[in-house]
């Protein structure tokens, strides 16, 4: 199908075939599919000024190609015009209004519900709504247009595509990222025990003369869940614990804060 829809830009560039092209002679009212013209859009033609633009040429299928039930498809070449994507930007929305009833959709028939891109150079808009003719098996059918335009030409595609408007295709929800689930007490209180003294404002060489209690559950310390930890030294002599200060680690033990004498919270470097 992307295949097809792309024809109709690559045809903009091109001289049609005299077998499949087709004179119209006057302004034409609406295009028209189906044998008894079941299905009927508004044409460029009606919307246009005099002198606006040409209708230059009609790509039509041959008798043989209706008699055999091929898939069937007309498509309108415009020139002579000023600026081709301001006359497309002009008729897309006539089909987009109520009148007319098209909605923007993808290659795979998907309604799009983001606006066209319509202020390009060159471009193409596929609109589509449910056809009044059916398959021969009863069917549902889509009654596309295609508006392609490039720098000096305008294009519209009418045909018939079986199946119906699907929904929009949704966009994809990255997938959030599993996090560590959180240390224990014990994982929390053996790597502040492997801590360098002097980096955490203690003095020593090692943690050996210290004692560490981490308490149970969770603070938020800058929207960060940490432990807090309180830490005292060891008094040999009197048999005693001395309060050397309170420090939070953080769940995932990449961040460590201790509290100041002056209740203040602050960040130590780990690093």
């Amino acid at each position: 199908m992307k295949k097809q829809v792309k024809i109709l830009l690559l045809a903009l560039a091109a001289v049609c075939l005299l077998t499949a092209c087709k004179k119209e002679e006057g302004a034409l009212e609406v295009y028209t599919l189906g044998e008894s013209g079941e299905d009927t859009v508004v044409s460029l033609d009606s919307l246009l000024e005099e002198g606006e633009a040409i209708l230059f040429s009609v790509d039509a299928p041959t008798d043989k190609a209706i008699s055999e039930k091929l898939d069937i498809s007309h498509t309108y070449h415009y020139r002579q015009m000023d600026d081709p994507a301001l006359l497309a930007e002009r008729y897309v929305k006539v089909l987009m209004g109520a009148e007319q009833g098209f909605t923007v959709i993808d290659a795979e028939n998907h309604r799009v519900t983001a606006e066209p891109a319509l202020n390009t150079l060159t471009g193409e808009v596929i609109l589509g709504k449910v056809a009044t003719a059916t398959t021969e098996d009863g069917g549902s059918r889509i009654f596309r247009v295609v508006v392609g335009w490039s720098e000096y030409a305008l294009a519209i595609q009418v045909t018939y595509v079986d199946g119906r408007i699907l929904a929009p295709v949704e966009p994809e929800v990255p997938e959030e990222p599993e996090e560590a689930p959180p240390t224990s007490v014990s994982e929390q209180r053996d790597y502040f025990k492997s801590l360098n003294p002097e980096r955490i404002g203690l003095e020593g060489d090692d943690m050996d003369d210290y004692e560490v209690f981490p308490q149970q559950g969770w603070v938020l310390v800058d929207g960060i869940s940490c432990r807090e930890i309180n830490v005292y030294l060891q008094d040999a002599r009197n048999a005693t614990n001395v309060y050397m200060g309170t420090y939070y680690l953080s769940s995932d033990l990449s961040t460590l804060y201790q509290k100041t004498e002056d209740g203040e919270i602050v960040l130590l470097p780990l690093d």
